[in-house]
């Protein structure tokens, strides 16, 4: 089968859906698949800007008609460039023999697969991993309806998590997807195997908790700075280590300090991939008290570490923390019953070390890459039945 990815974002970038199109790449290729990704690009040529191992990476800029800024010129530019837009990417189409095109994060200026679709044929999957579904309710309506026409072209709408599908069919109001279906990203458990606790910073607190992530106010990290103070006022002092930087970091360590913990915060800025694996082998638990995810990661990753994980009930994360079977769920924004949870991890080796066996048998079954490229096909081939 002859099968494109198309991403906002080049593949050799670390992290996020850079991540996601490499590992289907390889998997789909392992498989005896052709492999081709698009990437949405500055140039308005048709050209190919670097290669992932022996798969080709072609780059287009794709011109929205909608702007907030410049409406008239947006709108006079995409008329201008839209036939030759259009021309070079049935070019490409043709020249590979396209089966399936996958997008993965969809965005309005995709709305030209949409029109390939009709125009090429082939199958056409629109997948959301996160923010392109909670921000859909904040773009400009007309946005709003390029995406609207993407997804109805589509022959399938996949979703990381079900709450993500429903915030999609929320934001479009009666928008009509011809079939819709909730598939994980996962775990990188190959590299996983391949890392050594303490392979990252040497001189961390014993039994410290890890938080990862973007310091954003959704990932809630202020409210396990919060819930440390809890514990401590309960007469447990809990230690912490965050991996990750971002716009919030200031205000959490200016946080810390006032709540009297920050002797119980280490944060650590921004970490490679393998060093947040490390970190994670080397943790008491690992904690994520967001306020709103997509299906995150790092939870499954923590999970495949082998430790015990605590997070917030929302969106998509109920669907991978089962409640007292592969970890702990606190409801969002509660500081006490996270501080709860917390003390009970440190205190309840038993119930702790229960949870890691689990959650990493759960991990290991369900978010490998094999079986998530495995279902994509799987549902490719269910399509190409019914057209």
């Amino acid at each position: 089968m002859n099968i494109m990815l198309v991403t906002p974002w080049r593949p050799s970038l670390t992290g996020g859906i850079s991540t996601v199109v490499a590992r289907l790449t390889g998997e789909f290729q392992k498989k005896g698949h052709n492999i081709t990704i698009f990437v949405a690009d500055r140039e308005n040529r048709l050209r190919q800007i670097e290669a992932l191992g022996t798969t080709p990476v072609y780059g287009m800029y794709l011109r929205s008609p909608v702007s907030s800024e410049y409406p008239l010129r947006a709108m006079l530019m995409c008329c201008m460039w839209f036939p030759l837009t259009m021309v070079q990417l049935i070019w490409l189409a043709r020249r590979k023999r396209l089966d399936a095109v996958l997008i993965q994060y969809p965005l309005p200026a995709m709305f030209y697969f949409g029109i390939l679709k009709h125009l090429f044929g082939g199958i056409l999957f629109v997948t959301y991993q996160g923010n392109d579904a909670h921000d859909l309710c904040l773009w400009d309506r007309r946005e709003q309806r390029l995406v609207r026409f993407l997804v109805e072209s589509a022959d399938l709408v996949l979703g990381v998590s079900r709450t993500l599908l429903a915030k999609v069919e929320s934001a479009l109001q009666g928008v009509h997807l011809k079939r819709s279906r909730q598939l994980p990203n996962g775990a990188p458990l190959d590299l996983i195997g391949t890392v050594d606790a303490g392979e990252a910073a040497s001189d961390l607190p014993p039994n410290y908790l890890l938080t990862a992530g973007h310091l954003i106010q959704r990932k809630g990290i202020d409210l396990v700075i919060a819930a440390l103070r809890e514990a401590k006022a309960r007469g447990v002092v809990l230690q912490l280590v965050v991996a990750g930087d971002g716009p919030e970091r200031d205000n959490l360590i200016r946080q810390s300090r006032e709540q009297s913990v920050s002797d119980q915060v280490r944060f650590l800025g921004n970490q490679s991939h393998r060093q947040v694996l490390s970190l994670m082998k080397s943790c008491l638990a690992f904690v994520l008290a967001s306020r709103a995810e997509g299906m995150p990661l790092v939870i499954a990753e923590a999970m495949a570490c082998g430790k015990a994980v605590i997070a917030s009930d929302v969106d998509g994360v109920p669907e991978i923390v089962h409640d007292g079977t592969t970890g702990i769920l606190v409801p969002a924004e509660n500081s006490g019953a996270l501080a709860e949870g917390l003390i009970r991890l440190y205190s309840d080796s038993t119930f702790r070390e229960t949870l890691a066996k689990q959650g990493k048998e759960w991990a290991c079954r369900e978010y490998n890459w094999e079986s998530i490229a495995h279902r994509y096909l799987g549902f490719i081939e269910e399509c190409q039945a019914h057209q």
